[in-house]
């Protein structure tokens, strides 16, 4: 696994706060067990992630930051409640269609799972829990509420911090008990905000994903940005600005992003650096080995050799 544990539980000690640094970025998204995540990178120059996590019994706790554009797509299992609250971001994100903000909660479950697409330096704190009291009601959609969430912000970080300075006292169960109702009293107080009232996707967001799911559908030979166009009854400048807008990318960059994520999961697996790229339609394995390394800041063969080696 092409990730660093930072904290690992010992024998007689007390590990709390569990850390892990990623330079792959499939592995992050696979780090959270449930989320049945995937991340696509938008952002040539390679990636660096790090989770923070503390189980707290019933409710889970983490810190994820992300140093590059990613577009984040996943799906809870029913019944569990997961939210987010934003710490920090260079530049304005899109949480289910909608713009994502600091004074924002997010709400990441929902029967239709979510998609959010994040900027290159990002930082995110988030709750899962499975609720067993009711009132805790958060909608049955994926989406932004108009909450203030500070004082949940606040709450949040100073768990982390006590973990941090003090990791002893998160070993005792009444203390854990005592964190994870004083988080629930928070959360209970935000589940009556309401929803955005522009809650439905905009345009260029539908574009998009329909565009997405075109390209995903033939990896090795996608539609041409023309045929996008033509199957979506839209000019090509209105797709570039719809792309641009929602991806922070061209409809051409993010083509060749979904294509190169594609030959690097694929690389993981292959016999061989060639047939991953000729599954994808590379041929001139000049220009994917160039083009490779600029998104991702290795050579396709380093990736295959490393998945090669014995852990």
């Amino acid at each position: 696994m092409h990730a660093a544990q930072l904290q690992q539980a010992r024998p007689g000690t007390v590990a709390p706060l569990r850390e892990a640094v990623y330079g792959d970025v499939d592995e992050q998204a696979a780090a959270l067990s449930g989320w049945n995540q995937s991340y696509l990178q938008l952002q040539a120059g390679g990636f660096s992630g790090r989770i923070r996590r503390i189980d707290l019994g019933g409710m889970r706790l983490f810190i994820e930051d992300l140093q590059a554009s990613v577009l984040q797509t996943g799906c809870l299992a029913e019944g569990v409640l997961a939210l987010g609250v934003p710490l920090r971001s260079s530049a304005p994100g899109l949480f289910c269609g909608r713009p994502s903000g600091e004074d924002a909660l997010h709400v990441f479950s929902g029967r239709s799972g979510f998609e959010f697409r994040c900027a290159g330096d990002h930082q995110m704190l988030g709750i899962e829990l499975t609720p067993t009291e009711p009132g805790l009601n958060f909608g049955s959609q994926a989406g932004l509420r108009n909450a203030a969430p500070h004082a949940l912000r606040s709450l949040l970080l100073s768990v982390f911090e006590t973990a941090q300075a003090r990791p002893q006292s998160l070993a005792e169960a009444a203390v854990r008990a005592r964190m994870s109702d004083a988080l629930l009293d928070r959360i209970s107080v935000l589940s009556d905000a309401p929803a955005d009232e522009d809650a439905l996707p905009d345009s260029h967001w539908l574009w998009v994903s329909r565009a997405r799911e075109l390209i995903a559908a033939d990896l090795q030979q996608p539609p041409t940005v023309a045929e996008l166009c033509e199957q979506l009854g839209t000019s090509r400048r209105s797709l570039q600005l719809a792309f641009q807008r929602v991806l922070g990318v061209s409809p051409l960059a993010y083509l060749r992003a979904a294509r190169l994520g594609a030959a690097r999961r694929s690389l993981k697996t292959a016999a061989s650096v060639t047939e991953a790229a000729t599954q994808l339609g590379f041929w001139h394995f000049g220009h994917f080995a160039k083009d490779y390394q600029a998104m991702f800041g290795e050579l396709p063969s380093q990736t295959h050799r490393r998945h090669q080696l014995p852990d």
